[in-house]
């Protein structure tokens, strides 16, 4: 068994009951990020991340198209942003702030409504399950809404 496979288990069994696992990479490093780059994603467990404050995980692709047949694309993954700052509740007769989690996305992928005019594309897709958010989630799906898009670039 192979080291990133011994380390993919040790999260399973430590894995806290609060949150699930997702795999969490960025597209691009910026100042005080930290998070691993999708750039060379193969997940292995240095890109898993506990969710504690989540239920889903995503998986964001965004494409710029730059003429003449030519596509940028990026992706992005993580933990589904479910939580609101300023939530309090009244605990033991005192106001605290809580981490209420809110169920906020329906499962599957969809594009963004605000990129109809845009020449960036961006397709979000929303899980249940850890680690949902791999490289081959929802392929179908996006294969599909990938065709819609060329056919109306294209027309």
């Amino acid at each position: 068994m192979g080291p990133h496979l011994l380390l993919l288990e040790l999260f399973f069994v430590f894995k806290s009951s609060s949150g699930m696992l997702c795999y969490k990479c960025d597209p691009e490093r910026t100042y005080g990020n930290e998070n691993v780059l999708c750039e060379h994603f193969d997940s292995s467990a240095r890109y898993v991340a506990n969710c504690e404050h989540s239920s889903m995980c995503y998986k964001r692709i965004t494409s710029l198209d730059l003429g003449n047949g030519l596509t940028a694309t990026t992706i992005q993954r993580g933990c589904a942003q479910q939580t609101m700052s300023g939530d309090q509740k009244k605990i033991n007769g005192r106001w605290r702030p809580v981490n209420t989690i809110y169920d906020a996305y329906e499962e599957g992928c969809g594009e963004n409504p605000g990129d109809i005019e845009r020449t960036t594309k961006t397709i979000n897709c929303y899980c249940r399950g850890d680690m949902c958010n791999h490289v081959g989630n929802h392929s179908a799906s996006l294969f599909t809404i990938l065709i819609f898009i060329i056919g109306l670039i294209m027309s």
